[in-house]
């Protein structure tokens, strides 16, 4: 659960949209079920619907800036993609920067510059030797993330390497320099309206919840700010273990919430539902409702969820467009289009929305740059965008702002339903307020100074 956009965690949407989304009525499939062969506007000269024009031949130029060629820009990508743990955790990253890379490089890339895609591959615990990695031959590190990733921090801030991050996790990087989050996360807040909107529906069940997380800080910190939020919207927290990174077996940990009597249950389980279904199932184990962060809108959840046909409701907090209305929204549908062309074979998933909307804006703002490219330029550039919502593919944020110099969340979200045949739009869960979006300022809740320094203690 390291996307808190949070995300992880995370915007206007077109009226049309809406109006589309009124129609069809509450559920809506959220899994990508665009075929290749689908006939989508793919847009060739640069122009991103909602951002505007963001690639565009030019001169290029000599420049004495690290990753910054005559007529290239290499760009890191941090991903986990390796690790033995969960493998594949976050590929999506690298694939979604490669086919945004050529699509823009086929435009004539940024000023003339054509982008490198540098796979910097933690594994989980190589995180720190990947940013030495970068830090020696990148210009900047965009829409990747890393689950270990609080070491990591004064490295690329002592050797400047400029990030505009995909996710994020500890507090370390939510408050780093040299960054801009598109997510807008800080430390002295946490958006968690999906708690309260679950607690509308399950009043008695989160009188006696189950979180948890595991033992690392950079996991530990994110999630303890769940349980902070998830308490101020009404969850009483009867049980909060905390398992090994490298837990396989999630019989003990399932027991634990079982004999708890937890009725509520956000998992202690950062990645992979499916042996955590499985354990449930084994267990005899049906609280009244499961609730997942947005990490878990894929389809192994919706495999776990039809082979587990035991298991109770199961609901996903985004702010993130469903790709299975994409058609609905033209970034979206352009994100869709591009992957199929540029990435043919691989899944979409909301990894792909979370690492575009890091590339849009990145684009956008090195694009404003001109030629004299720079991570200062960048950064400056990235740090005064409003109602940022990657022309629709999150939920708006209203001003980004450096890290370290207090950016504000989004109270915006949206809850969806993992059932059998997809993962559904879950309008009445949700009481959307704007579009689909339930943006209402309560969503947000300010830490405690007392919290705040629980949180730097782990």
């Amino acid at each position: 659960m390291f996307h808190k956009q949070q995300a992880k965690l995370g915007k206007s949407v077109l009226p049309l949209a809406m109006a589309a989304l009124m129609a069809i009525g509450t559920a809506v499939t959220l899994a990508s079920t665009t075929p290749a062969s689908a006939t989508l506007s793919l847009s060739s000269n640069g122009v991103w619907p909602g951002v505007g024009k963001i690639c565009e031949p030019g001169s290029g130029g000599a420049s004495s800036v690290r990753g910054v060629g005559n007529k290239t820009i290499n760009i890191a990508v941090f991903n986990d993609a390796a690790n033995t743990v969960i493998p594949g955790l976050e590929v999506e990253f690298v694939q979604q920067a490669t086919a945004f890379a050529d699509w823009c490089n086929a435009a004539g890339g940024v000023n003339g510059r054509k982008i490198v895609i540098d796979n910097r591959d933690a594994a989980f615990f190589n995180a720190s030797q990947e940013v030495t990695a970068a830090c020696q031959s990148d210009f900047m590190a965009v829409g990747g993330g890393m689950v270990l990733d609080q070491p990591t921090v004064p490295i690329r801030e002592k050797c400047g390497l400029g990030q505009i991050s995909g996710y994020l996790v500890s507090n370390a990087s939510d408050l780093a320099t040299d960054q801009v989050d598109p997510n807008g996360l800080n430390t002295d807040s946490v958006t968690s309206g999906w708690f309260g909107a679950l607690a509308k529906a399950y009043p008695n069940a989160v009188k006696k919840a189950g979180m948890g997380a595991e033992n690392t800080p950079s996991i530990l910190q994110p999630e303890t700010k769940e349980e902070f939020g998830a308490e101020a919207q009404g969850w009483k927290i009867v049980d909060f273990p905390e398992p090994p990174v490298t837990v396989e077996n999630w019989a003990p940990y399932v027991e634990d919430y079982q004999s708890k009597g937890a009725e509520a249950l956000w998992p202690a389980d950062s990645g992979n539902f499916v042996p955590f279904a499985q354990a449930m199932t084994t267990a005899g184990y049906k609280p009244a409702f499961i609730a997942l962060s947005t990490e878990f809108a894929n389809s192994q959840t919706q495999g776990a969820v039809a082979a587990n046909p035991s298991l109770p409701p199961v609901y996903i907090e985004t702010a993130w467009w469903p790709l299975s209305m994409a058609s609905q929204n033209p970034s979206t549908e352009e994100l869709v289009t591009t992957m199929h062309k540029y990435a043919k074979g691989d899944t979409i998933d909301f990894d792909d929305e979370e690492g575009a909307e890091a590339w849009l804006l990145w684009a956008k703002s090195a694009s404003a740059c001109g030629a004299s490219l720079t991570v200062t330029c960048v950064l400056t550039h990235a740090a005064t965008a409003k109602n940022w919502d990657a022309g629709g593919i999150q939920a708006p944020v209203a001003h980004l702002t450096l890290s370290n110099e207090n950016p504000q969340p989004s109270p915006c979200f949206a809850m969806l339903k993992v059932e059998a045949k997809g993962i559904v739009y879950d309008k009445a869960i949700t009481r959307p307020t704007q579009s689909i979006w339930n943006c209402s300022p309560k969503n947000v809740v300010q830490l405690t100074t007392q919290q705040q320094q629980q949180l730097n203690s782990l």
